[in-house]
């Protein structure tokens, strides 16, 4: 869970009230020390002091043991995401204490921390997730947390028959390298005209780099995140369609767990995944509730809070699901592969750092504490559409349950 601002003060407050009364009882007994009597702490307010003092001290020795009862575990994010409502909801709504774990969220960087083991857990970075375990790196993906959410612009003087996916053969597309946009377009290039259909790819240090670079024509395509299609626009680039046009469902950032702590205790994580299910329902569900904590979160206002996980045009088909999607990411491998950001010679097979079981694992038994809810079954209706994939799927999960 975060410690935000609300509840850091909530949890002050109290403290303060503890402490204040510990420090009259403490008044008091140095008065008795001292010969005062009972009457300089004006009579029965002695007693009330002291049983709140301890009925306090028993409370939050009953928390500390409830809370020290539920194992923890220890989660890395990139700041800029601290708005992915599912992930919060799961861990600020209470839902993953309710299946068995106390999610703690960190922000860094980098995946470092995740390989040696400092954390868990990482809730983003698909395309480093995938060339540093291909490479080798004991990590393990095992469900989503974001996809979606890119739009692809041109340069207006070729934005005309760049609407048409058949004239995209030979063209040139701007990105950052080794990002999900370039491995999605690389992919579906491959696919639609063999070898990326002769399309040269340039790559630019920054995302506002390759739309300048879009908007001077040095490039005929780029692909723009959500929150940056007010500068293409700005920059003369011409709005093409969502990159899901392409690629629906497409898989971004995905969860992905340290590879000893996942095989130490699995358990875990499938209880961390039974939270991510049922707050993807809530997010579907309740849209009341999943805006008041992501307000809480980001302590932006509801309209913003709104617009940057509901608002499906303005996000360019954001999507919050939890499904692992190892069919979106496959694709995605194959290129990193084919373009040797993973040793072709030496690289681990997809499966090998791929596990679809714990999300199986975590959805079946939520539907099995809900045998009627429609709206999980539905989420295994899913799954088996988007991993089917997988290797030995058809001999290992039922197409419905």
């Amino acid at each position: 869970m975060i410690n935000h601002v609300q509840r850091e003060n909530g949890q002050g407050e109290l403290r303060f009230l503890v402490k204040s009364l510990k420090e009259k009882l403490s008044n008091f007994i140095e008065a008795m020390a001292m010969g005062h009597n009972y009457n300089y702490i004006h009579g029965n307010q002695f007693i009330y002091c002291t049983l709140i003092v301890v009925m306090l001290s028993f409370s939050f020795i009953g928390c500390s043991k409830k809370t020290a009862s539920i194992p923890e575990l220890k989660l890395s994010n990139v700041l800029s995401t601290n708005y992915t409502p599912v992930v919060y909801l799961s861990a600020e709504d209470g839902l993953a204490e309710k299946h068995g774990v106390v999610p703690k969220i960190e922000y860094n960087d980098g995946i470092e921390p995740l390989i040696t083991g400092k954390v868990d857990g990482r809730l983003n970075n698909l395309v480093a997730t995938l060339v540093s375990a291909g490479n080798g790196a004991d990590i393990v993906l095992f469900a989503g947390t974001m996809g979606g959410g890119h739009m692809l612009f041109a340069n207006k003087n070729v934005a005309g028959e760049l609407k048409n996916l058949d004239n995209w053969k030979g063209h040139s597309v701007g990105t950052r390298i080794q990002i999900t946009p370039q491995l999605v377009i690389s992919s579906w290039l491959r696919d639609k005209f063999g070898e990326e259909g002769d399309a040269v790819f340039k790559y630019y240090d920054s995302d506002s780099a390759a739309i300048t670079a879009c908007s001077k024509g040095e490039v005929d395509i780029t692909a723009v995140y959500y929150s940056q299609i007010e500068t293409a626009v700005s920059q003369g680039l011409v709005p093409l369609f969502e990159l899901t046009e392409i690629a629906p469902d497409y898989a971004c950032c995905r969860q992905t767990a340290n590879g000893p702590k996942l095989r130490s205790d699995r358990n875990l994580f499938v209880a961390w995944t039974k939270g991510l299910i049922e707050a993807w329902k809530v997010y579907n569900t309740n849209h009341d509730e999943a805006i008041k904590v992501i307000k809480n979160v980001t302590r932006q206002d509801e309209q913003w809070v709104y617009n940057h996980i509901y608002d499906k045009k303005l996000t360019a088909n954001i999507t919050f699901n939890p499904d692992p999607y190892y069919n979106g990411v496959l694709g995605q491998y194959d290129v990193c592969v084919n373009k040797g950001y993973i040793n072709k010679e030496k690289a681990r097979a997809l499966p090998d750092y791929f596990d679809i079981s714990v999300y199986a694992d975590a959805l079946q038994e939520i539907i099995k504490e809900n045998p009627d809810d429609k709206f999980y079954r539905d989420m295994w209706k899913y799954f088996v559409t988007h991993n089917d994939a997988y290797p030995n799927f058809e001999r290992d999960y039922k197409k419905e349950i």
